[in-house]
């Protein structure tokens, strides 16, 4: 055996050769025919998820046909068997493994792919929070609907309806016939034709219109329902909408009977108008105006970005201490500012006085400050010497300690008598002398003693 390969391996190699173009080609053939090999097949095995759908009718549903089972125009699986149950079609449906699972809320839609009733099997897979479908579960008719079939609609028209629609369509047919044109003429279709691609524009703009209420299905919704509870609540208020329409109605009394002076104004527009139009010219100057300067703060625009980037150390510096010390501190002050917002609402009414009163001590004060021009001080010149003089009248003690002031008075009588005492006794002397009494001869006229003057001091204490 070893020897005739080795004779013959030209021949052998060509064997091996379309043995394996023949292979490739029955995997291409067969992978195009559906063939799929079981799950257990290493690598080339193929597992479905089967689910059932029931519908009212699968009609054209033909098992084996390759009819498919799409999701959004992609294809997921094909239709295995159909059978009947209870007067009602029960399509198995093998996707694949890849596309699982289908949950509880899905739908199905049965509708033909091409004209001659290639059917397939649209299905939404449906939402997460509905639940998945187990396998070999179904999908119940109230999930599915048929395809409906042009005879189907024209069934549920009665005879009159029927006869209208023929006459409708025989008259079209009559239209479009082309009869008697002239040459160069265009026929009835083109016409027709000319007239749809019109509503070409529209057609493109209604699909905008469409993908963008689409995208936007959930805000109309929302707008639904914020319309549905704003109706419901008017709907609770009707005596206040009737006070508010029976309001509206008196203030367009009002208006109707001020239409003369309504009238007026409008006769006053044009004027406002003729202003306006002389404000904008002079804007526009100075707009002009305007231009140089701008372009004259451009570099101060370019400058301003480098200054802000210096200052980002001074925010980095700065947002621990607004963090940490500004903000715990106002979070603090709040009672407090809670607390005084209380007492300034008690001093409100009397904050017009206080305004009174504090304005007249800023004229008296200012009045005190005041310094004439000239040789005549101001008043506050004289406080300096009024606090002196103050406090030598009022002053309870001075460098020797301790005194207490009293006034001395004596008639001219006593002051004669005073001066025989004063002689015989010193210290009375002593503080006669230091009473500074006034001279008794201008005093008292009759005395010419002048005793004050007589009176000796009483000798100092020998050490």
């Amino acid at each position: 055996m070893k020897r005739q390969i080795r004779k013959q391996w030209r021949v052998f190699a060509a064997i091996i050769v379309l043995f394996v173009v023949a292979i490739g080609i029955a995997g291409y053939i067969l992978s195009n025919q559906r063939f799929y090999l079981p799950a257990w097949v290493p690598g080339l095995g193929t597992d479905f998820y089967e689910v059932e759908a029931e519908l009212p009718t699968a009609q054209a549903v033909v098992p084996g046909q390759g009819q498919t089972v799409n999701v959004a125009g992609v294809k997921v699986g094909e239709v295995g068997e159909v059978n009947l149950e209870n007067g009602r079609a029960v399509v198995n449906m093998q996707i694949k493994d890849e596309f699982k699972p289908i949950y509880k809320d899905a739908t199905i839609l049965l509708r033909p792919k091409t004209g001659l009733k290639d059917m397939i099997l649209a299905l939404d897979p449906g939402t997460a929070n509905a639940g998945e479908i187990e396998e070999g579960g179904r999908v119940r008719v109230g999930n599915t609907l048929p395809d409906v079939n042009p005879d189907e609609v024209l069934s549920a028209l009665d005879g009159d309806t029927r006869a209208y629609l023929r006459i409708l369509l025989n008259a079209g047919g009559t239209a479009l016939r082309d009869t008697d044109l002239a040459e160069g003429e265009q026929t009835a279709a083109q016409d027709l034709r000319e007239t749809f691609k019109r509503f070409e524009p529209t057609a493109r703009d209604g699909q905008r219109l469409t993908k963008g209420l689409i995208s936007r299905r959930k805000n109309i919704a929302r707008v639904i329902h914020n319309f549905q509870e704003l109706s419901t609540a008017l709907g609770k208020k009707d005596r206040q909408l009737a006070a508010l329409v029976d309001s509206a109605n008196a203030n367009f009394e009002a208006f109707a009977q001020e239409e003369g002076s309504l009238r007026e104004a409008l006769q006053l527009f044009p004027g406002a108008l003729q202003q306006t139009a002389t404000t904008l010219r002079d804007v526009n100057s100075l707009a002009v105006e305007l231009g140089p300067t701008l372009e004259g703060l451009r570099p101060f625009a370019r400058e301003l970005a480098p200054s802000l980037r210096r200052q980002r150390p001074f925010l980095r510096e700065t947002t621990p201490v607004i963090r940490d010390q500004i903000r715990p501190f106002a979070r603090d002050v709040q009672p407090t500012v809670r607390d005084l917002r209380t007492a300034t609402r008690n001093l409100a009414p009397v904050t017009p006085g206080l305004t009174r009163t504090f304005k007249v001590l800023n004229r008296f004060f200012n009045t005190l400050a005041y310094d004439p021009p000239g040789d005549t001080p101001s008043y506050l010149f004289w406080s300096g010497w009024a606090a002196h003089a103050g406090t030598t009248l009022t002053s309870l003690q001075d460098a020797h300690g301790p005194m207490i002031r009293a006034i001395v008075l004596i008639s001219c009588t006593e002051y004669g008598v005073l001066a025989p005492l004063a002689q015989g006794n010193p210290q009375l002397g002593l503080l006669a002398k230091a009473a500074n009494f006034p001279d008794d001869r201008v005093n008292c006229p009759g005395n010419l003693t002048g005793f004050l003057s007589q009176v000796p001091l009483a000798p100092p204490p020998s050490e």
